[in-house]
Protein backbone atom coordinates (compact mmCIF):
# COMPACT_ATOMS: atom_id res chain seq x y z
CA UNK A 1 0.00 0.00 0.00
CA UNK A 2 1.23 3.49 -0.82
CA UNK A 3 -0.59 6.34 0.87
CA UNK A 4 -1.73 9.19 -1.30
CA UNK A 5 0.22 12.46 -0.96
CA UNK A 6 -1.54 15.78 -0.61
CA UNK A 7 -2.88 16.73 -4.04
CA UNK A 8 -4.72 19.69 -5.49
CA UNK A 9 -8.46 18.91 -5.37
CA UNK A 10 -10.68 19.18 -8.41
CA UNK A 11 -11.84 22.79 -8.17
CA UNK A 12 -14.83 22.12 -10.43
CA UNK A 13 -16.28 19.40 -8.19
CA UNK A 14 -18.90 20.42 -5.64
CA UNK A 15 -17.87 20.64 -2.00
CA UNK A 16 -19.86 18.27 0.18
CA UNK A 17 -20.19 17.61 3.89
CA UNK A 18 -20.10 14.18 5.51
CA UNK A 19 -19.63 12.70 8.96
CA UNK A 20 -16.76 10.34 9.71
CA UNK A 21 -16.46 8.84 13.20
CA UNK A 22 -18.59 11.63 14.62
CA UNK A 23 -16.58 14.41 12.99
CA UNK A 24 -18.05 16.61 10.27
CA UNK A 25 -15.67 17.04 7.36
CA UNK A 26 -15.82 18.59 3.91
CA UNK A 27 -14.53 17.05 0.71
CA UNK A 28 -14.88 17.29 -3.02
CA UNK A 29 -17.73 15.20 -4.37
CA UNK A 30 -16.56 12.01 -6.05
CA UNK A 31 -13.36 11.63 -4.04
CA UNK A 32 -12.94 8.13 -2.61
CA UNK A 33 -13.85 7.61 1.03
CA UNK A 34 -10.37 6.19 1.54
CA UNK A 35 -8.79 9.49 0.48
CA UNK A 36 -11.13 11.53 2.67
CA UNK A 37 -10.42 9.33 5.68
CA UNK A 38 -6.66 9.43 5.03
CA UNK A 39 -6.75 13.23 4.79
CA UNK A 40 -8.06 13.25 8.38
CA UNK A 41 -4.94 11.42 9.53
CA UNK A 42 -6.81 8.17 10.07
CA UNK A 43 -5.43 4.87 8.84
CA UNK A 44 -7.66 2.28 7.22
CA UNK A 45 -5.94 -1.05 6.44
CA UNK A 46 -5.35 -1.71 2.74
CA UNK A 47 -3.08 -3.90 0.62
CA UNK A 48 -4.13 -3.14 -2.96
CA UNK A 49 -4.26 0.67 -2.75
CA UNK A 50 -1.67 2.80 -4.53
CA UNK A 51 -1.98 6.53 -5.15
CA UNK A 52 -0.63 6.38 -8.71
CA UNK A 53 -3.58 4.53 -10.23
CA UNK A 54 -7.31 4.05 -9.81
CA UNK A 55 -8.41 1.83 -6.91
CA UNK A 56 -8.76 -1.85 -7.69
CA UNK A 57 -10.72 -2.89 -4.59
CA UNK A 58 -9.48 -6.47 -4.54
CA UNK A 59 -7.96 -7.02 -1.10
CA UNK A 60 -11.14 -6.37 0.90
CA UNK A 61 -9.28 -4.74 3.79
CA UNK A 62 -10.29 -1.07 3.63
CA UNK A 63 -13.78 -1.77 4.94
CA UNK A 64 -15.87 0.94 6.61
CA UNK A 65 -19.50 1.08 7.66
CA UNK A 66 -21.88 3.46 5.91
CA UNK A 67 -25.08 4.35 7.69
CA UNK A 68 -28.03 2.78 5.89
CA UNK A 69 -26.06 -0.17 4.51
CA UNK A 70 -26.09 -3.61 6.12
CA UNK A 71 -22.64 -4.69 4.99
CA UNK A 72 -19.29 -2.87 5.13
CA UNK A 73 -18.19 -1.05 1.98
CA UNK A 74 -14.72 -0.85 0.47
CA UNK A 75 -13.60 2.71 1.10
CA UNK A 76 -11.16 2.79 -1.82
CA UNK A 77 -13.92 2.35 -4.42
CA UNK A 78 -16.79 4.04 -2.55
CA UNK A 79 -17.21 7.71 -3.47
CA UNK A 80 -17.91 10.46 -0.97
CA UNK A 81 -21.41 11.92 -1.26
CA UNK A 82 -23.33 14.61 0.59
CA UNK A 83 -24.59 13.63 4.04
CA UNK A 84 -22.76 10.31 4.34
CA UNK A 85 -22.28 8.97 7.85
CA UNK A 86 -19.24 6.69 8.06
CA UNK A 87 -17.65 4.64 10.82
CA UNK A 88 -14.08 3.40 10.37
CA UNK A 89 -13.51 1.37 13.53
CA UNK A 90 -15.20 -1.10 15.85
CA UNK A 91 -15.29 -4.79 16.72
CA UNK A 92 -17.53 -5.60 13.75
CA UNK A 93 -15.12 -3.99 11.29
CA UNK A 94 -12.15 -5.65 12.96
CA UNK A 95 -13.88 -9.02 12.53
CA UNK A 96 -14.71 -8.32 8.88
CA UNK A 97 -11.13 -7.29 8.10
CA UNK A 98 -9.80 -10.32 9.97
CA UNK A 99 -12.03 -12.53 7.83
CA UNK A 100 -10.51 -10.94 4.70
CA UNK A 101 -6.99 -11.68 5.96
CA UNK A 102 -7.96 -15.26 6.75
CA UNK A 103 -9.35 -15.66 3.24
CA UNK A 104 -6.04 -14.56 1.71
CA UNK A 105 -4.06 -16.82 4.04
CA UNK A 106 -6.30 -19.82 3.37
CA UNK A 107 -4.45 -20.40 0.07
CA UNK A 108 -1.16 -18.68 0.92
CA UNK A 109 2.09 -20.56 1.59
CA UNK A 110 3.40 -20.23 5.13
CA UNK A 111 6.99 -19.86 3.98
CA UNK A 112 7.74 -16.54 5.65
CA UNK A 113 11.26 -17.53 6.87
CA UNK A 114 12.44 -18.07 3.26
CA UNK A 115 10.34 -15.36 1.61
CA UNK A 116 12.10 -12.21 0.40
CA UNK A 117 9.22 -10.11 1.75
CA UNK A 118 9.57 -11.43 5.30
CA UNK A 119 9.60 -8.49 7.69
CA UNK A 120 8.05 -6.07 5.20
CA UNK A 121 5.14 -8.17 3.91
CA UNK A 122 1.82 -6.37 4.12
CA UNK A 123 -0.14 -9.62 4.47
CA UNK A 124 2.16 -10.67 7.30
CA UNK A 125 1.56 -7.31 8.99
CA UNK A 126 -2.21 -7.59 8.54
CA UNK A 127 -2.22 -11.11 10.01
CA UNK A 128 -0.35 -9.85 13.07
CA UNK A 129 -2.52 -6.76 13.50
CA UNK A 130 -5.73 -8.79 13.23
CA UNK A 131 -4.52 -11.61 15.47
CA UNK A 132 -4.87 -14.36 12.87
CA UNK A 133 -3.49 -17.54 14.43
CA UNK A 134 -5.60 -20.46 13.17
CA UNK A 135 -4.00 -21.49 9.89
CA UNK A 136 -4.40 -25.24 10.27
CA UNK A 137 -6.72 -25.48 7.25
CA UNK A 138 -4.55 -23.45 4.87
CA UNK A 139 -4.36 -25.05 1.44
CA UNK A 140 -1.52 -24.82 -1.04
CA UNK A 141 -2.02 -23.86 -4.69
CA UNK A 142 1.11 -25.77 -5.75
CA UNK A 143 1.64 -23.54 -8.79
CA UNK A 144 5.08 -23.99 -10.40
CA UNK A 145 7.20 -20.85 -10.10
CA UNK A 146 7.46 -18.93 -13.37
CA UNK A 147 11.19 -18.46 -13.95
CA UNK A 148 11.07 -17.77 -17.70
CA UNK A 149 12.04 -14.11 -17.36
CA UNK A 150 15.71 -13.17 -17.46
CA UNK A 151 15.38 -11.00 -14.36
CA UNK A 152 12.16 -11.63 -12.43
CA UNK A 153 10.61 -14.76 -10.94
CA UNK A 154 6.86 -14.99 -10.35
CA UNK A 155 5.62 -17.10 -7.44
CA UNK A 156 1.86 -17.19 -7.88
CA UNK A 157 1.40 -19.25 -4.74
CA UNK A 158 2.04 -16.02 -2.82
CA UNK A 159 0.02 -13.73 -5.10
CA UNK A 160 -3.18 -12.21 -3.65
CA UNK A 161 -4.35 -10.86 -7.03
CA UNK A 162 -4.22 -7.25 -5.83
CA UNK A 163 -3.44 -6.02 -9.36
CA UNK A 164 -0.81 -3.49 -8.30
CA UNK A 165 1.92 -4.92 -10.55
CA UNK A 166 -0.39 -4.90 -13.57
CA UNK A 167 -1.71 -1.41 -12.89
CA UNK A 168 1.65 0.25 -12.28
CA UNK A 169 3.06 -1.33 -15.45
CA UNK A 170 0.07 -0.16 -17.50
CA UNK A 171 -0.86 3.19 -15.97
CA UNK A 172 2.51 4.51 -14.77
CA UNK A 173 5.17 2.94 -16.97
CA UNK A 174 2.82 2.74 -19.98
CA UNK A 175 4.33 -0.63 -20.91
CA UNK A 176 1.34 -2.89 -20.22
CA UNK A 177 3.49 -6.02 -20.08
CA UNK A 178 1.47 -7.96 -17.48
CA UNK A 179 -2.03 -9.39 -17.30
CA UNK A 180 -4.28 -11.61 -15.21
CA UNK A 181 -4.94 -15.08 -16.61
CA UNK A 182 -6.95 -17.99 -15.27
CA UNK A 183 -4.62 -20.98 -15.09
CA UNK A 184 -5.00 -24.21 -13.16
CA UNK A 185 -8.11 -22.90 -11.44
CA UNK A 186 -6.37 -19.80 -10.07
CA UNK A 187 -6.06 -16.20 -11.20
CA UNK A 188 -2.39 -15.65 -11.98
CA UNK A 189 -0.21 -12.74 -13.11
CA UNK A 190 1.60 -13.55 -16.35
CA UNK A 191 3.40 -11.65 -19.09
CA UNK A 192 1.14 -10.63 -21.97
CA UNK A 193 0.25 -13.71 -23.98
CA UNK A 194 1.68 -15.93 -21.23
CA UNK A 195 5.16 -15.69 -22.70
CA UNK A 196 8.46 -15.00 -20.95
CA UNK A 197 8.43 -11.43 -19.63
CA UNK A 198 10.44 -9.24 -21.98
CA UNK A 199 10.35 -5.60 -20.91
CA UNK A 200 12.63 -2.84 -19.62
CA UNK A 201 12.75 -4.50 -16.18
CA UNK A 202 12.24 -1.21 -14.37
CA UNK A 203 11.39 -3.11 -11.18
CA UNK A 204 8.19 -1.21 -10.38
CA UNK A 205 6.09 -4.39 -10.37
CA UNK A 206 8.47 -5.93 -7.86
CA UNK A 207 8.48 -2.76 -5.73
CA UNK A 208 4.69 -2.54 -5.35
CA UNK A 209 4.03 -6.25 -4.74
CA UNK A 210 2.82 -6.43 -1.12
CA UNK A 211 3.55 -10.12 -0.56
CA UNK A 212 6.81 -11.12 -2.26
CA UNK A 213 5.19 -12.84 -5.22
CA UNK A 214 7.67 -11.15 -7.60
CA UNK A 215 11.37 -11.49 -6.87
CA UNK A 216 14.66 -10.49 -8.49
CA UNK A 217 16.67 -13.52 -9.57
CA UNK A 218 19.93 -11.79 -8.65
CA UNK A 219 19.02 -10.85 -5.09
CA UNK A 220 16.76 -13.75 -4.22
CA UNK A 221 17.28 -15.21 -0.75
CA UNK A 222 19.82 -12.50 0.05
CA UNK A 223 19.22 -11.13 3.54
Amino acid sequence: MALKPVTTPDTEAATISLNIDGETVTAKEGVSLYDVISSMGKIVPAMCYHYTFDPFGSCGMCLVLQEGKKSPVRSCTAKATEGMVIRTDGEDLFAARKKAVEKHLSVHPLDCPVCDADGHCELQDMAFEHQVTDLANAKQKNIPEDTRSLVLDFNMNRCIACGECINICKDVQRIDALQFMKKGGFTQVVAKGDHALDCEFCGDCLAVCPVGAITNKFSKYVY
